[in-house]
């Protein structure tokens, strides 16, 4: 019982400084100025306006300067996203030594989901230092061993770009299918998760992105070129593995 409230209380608190980083990276000014912003007024938002309990939707859903409505839905449900995954991280990998590799990459990928549906942006800031993370961790930690773990972020990034390069070979004048963020964070999947799961998380990624794939064309009267946030596919195969067969 001690346990789960300390990594709900984690999570909490993860949470909370998730929604600052998410914050800082969506606005250029404030990523300048390192504080969240007001969307509407540009005014420094107190850091508190980025907690659960004390975000804009229990203090009026306001701005204090402007008096402006702000969207606060996102940030509550990655505040309760955070808590989620750390209770279930907890209760599937209870002490063990690899939590300190899974609370950093699960968090990662919340952020890079939120900011991939929210901007369809993977920033490299991320990606590329949780790859050498990944590497890394993989030298101290027994799993997934750092040749599992290398060869699954090079698989990982080649996969996307060879599958970026046949994209645009067969339609031409066309917007790049799949990006090179979308390259970056499967070699990051890759190093943490290793060679031996990765190609499930890319058969789960695929399927799960041709059907919002379909769904958009149906959508949009047949429109084929809707662009579609990968990165959040990804994710979900990520965590799926992670907790199924870790």
């Amino acid at each position: 019982m001690t346990g789960n409230l300390v990594a709900a209380l984690t999570g909490l608190v993860v949470g909370s400084f998730l929604n600052i980083i998410i914050i800082i990276l969506s606005q250029d000014d404030s990523f300048r100025t390192g504080r969240p912003l007001c969307p509407h007024c540009q005014h420094p938002l107190p850091w508190s306006a980025s907690f659960f309990l004390s975000n804009p939707a229990w203090l009026g859903g306001r701005c204090r300067v402007c008096g402006q409505a702000m969207s606060s839905w996102p940030r509550q449900a990655v505040s309760l996203a955070a808590v989620v995954l750390a209770l279930a991280l907890w209760r599937r990998f209870p002490g063990n030594a690899l939590l300190l590799v899974y609370v950093p990459f699960t968090a990662a990928l919340l952020v890079l989901t939120v900011l991939d549906l929210q901007h369809l942006w993977l920033p490299d800031l991320i990606t590329l230092p949780g790859i050498g993370f990944g590497l890394i961790s993989a030298l101290i930690l027994p799993r997934p061993g750092f040749r599992s773990a290398l060869l699954g972020a090079i698989l990982g990034w080649a996969f996307f770009r060879l599958a970026g390069w046949a994209f645009g070979r067969v339609m031409k004048n066309q917007p790049e299918g799949l990006g090179r963020g979308d390259a970056k964070l499967a070699a990051f999947i890759g190093a943490v998760l290793g060679l031996e799961t990765l190609p499930r998380v890319l058969l789960t990624a695929a399927v799960l992105g041709s059907l919002a794939g379909l769904l958009a064309v149906w959508q949009r009267e047949g429109d084929r070129f809707t662009a579609i946030p990968y990165g959040p596919f990804l994710a979900g195969g990520a965590l799926l593995f992670l907790f199924w067969k870790a």
